[in-house]
């Protein structure tokens, strides 16, 4: 809980309503003011988490991403504006966050936070909001925190699903429960938003939802989702909360690698986000030349290959298409000639990426469309 700070008359009137708030109050809104939050990605869910957190009396807020904005990214990044196209995320956002509460002390960070870098970012902040699209940046967010006892207000949001929890090494009451904890060792990357869409409005729900978190850590309301996993389906608008237990101790595990008491509890692969996030994306890893299969292993006349890997000109044979471009409706000419009963054969690295033009082109009208990763 962060010490309180007076607040003069002007914010006191922009603050009203949580003045009269319940269980809120004067103090808590003190606390928020003399707060410093540290939102790691300017993406789907860092725009929600970083407007609400600005509106609500936060005094300091910092931003970590590396990325500009796309024209891709304003169907779920609600913070930036078509006029931001091609502006850093953090220039971007800092200004929207100005805009909307002048007396917030806005930190723009544009660079990617590493395990070499994190550290020394995240000190001198209070708290953590992690909206990171990549398991990468989770995980060196998570043991920079650790590290420095800070909590982490986590959430990620996928397709149609989201989930939010809190995690902190120090937290009181057996609640000290970290990232790892819950989901094991770093692994692989994995599908993204950019390879199997999100939904828009459920980054709002999720990124709101972690603000909320934020507020009750920061100021000592409520009860914060401390050893609780929330997992949102926005098909339904449910929500389920999943209990966590602390790990065991370093004794009892023997060496192991961590405790998971909701080992069912998977996250989704990133937006949010992001770092990246929920705005820079999880492209899938380029090959080795020699991964690649050889032509006579490609699939015979009449089948049109697409290729909406990362390498233009890596499959031999094959039409090159981004997958922006088809789900802008930009087709090549090769496909666009091609009969619609034909078959269409899409590859990309890791199958992801061909997932998602697939659906794209049986949406489209090609009725016989296969999707095949070249590795892996």
């Amino acid at each position: 809980m962060i010490p309180a700070s007076g607040l003069g008359p002007a914010e006191r009137r922009r603050v009203a309503r949580h003045l009269l708030l319940d269980g809120f109050g004067l103090a808590a809104q003190e606390r928020l003011a003399a707060s410093r939050v540290v939102v790691v990605g300017a993406g789907g869910l860092g725009s929600p988490v970083l407007q609400y957190l600005a509106a609500a009396g936060v005094g300091t807020l910092g931003i970590i991403d590396d990325d500009a904005v796309d024209v891709s990214n304003l169907q779920r990044q609600v913070l930036h504006t078509a006029a931001d196209v091609g502006r850093g995320k953090t220039e971007s956002a800092a200004d929207a966050l100005r805009g909307l509460a002048p007396d917030v002390e806005v930190i723009a960070h544009r660079e990617r936070l590493t395990r070499d870098n994190a550290g020394a970012i995240l000190a001198g902040y209070h708290l953590v909001v992690d909206g990171s699209d990549t398991f990468e940046t989770r995980y060196a967010v998570s043991d920079a925190a650790t590290g420095l006892g800070l909590p982490v207000v986590w959430g990620t949001v996928l397709g149609w699903d989201g989930q939010v929890s809190v995690f902190w090494s120090a937290a009181p009451d057996g609640r000290a429960i970290t990232y790892p904890d819950v989901f094991g060792p770093q692994p692989p990357e994995g599908e993204s938003c950019e390879t199997v869409g999100v939904l828009s409005p459920a980054c709002g729900v999720v990124g709101s939802t972690m603000a909320v978190e934020a507020v009750k850590l920061l100021t000592g309301t409520g009860d914060p989702a401390l050893g609780r996993l929330l997992a949102y389906d926005a098909r339904t608008s449910g929500w389920d909360t999943i209990e966590l237990a602390a790990p065991a101790s370093s004794a009892e595990v023997a060496g192991s690698e961590a405790a998971a008491a909701a080992p069912s509890a998977v996250a989704p692969a990133p937006e949010s986000s992001a770092a990246a996030p929920g705005a820079a994306t999880v492209p899938d890893p380029t090959p080795p030349a020699d991964a690649l299969p050889p032509a006579d292993a490609l699939p015979p006349a009449g089948v049109l290959l697409l290729d909406v890997g990362l390498v233009p000109g890596a499959v031999p044979g094959a039409v090159f298409a981004r997958l922006e471009d088809l789900a802008a409706g930009h087709f090549p000419a090769e496909l666009l000639d091609h009969p619609a009963d034909a078959p269409v054969v899409v590859v990309c690295e890791r199958g992801l990426r061909s997932r998602g033009a697939e659906q794209l082109l049986r949406a489209e009208g090609w009725l016989d469309v296969t999707s095949r990763a070249l590795v892996g």
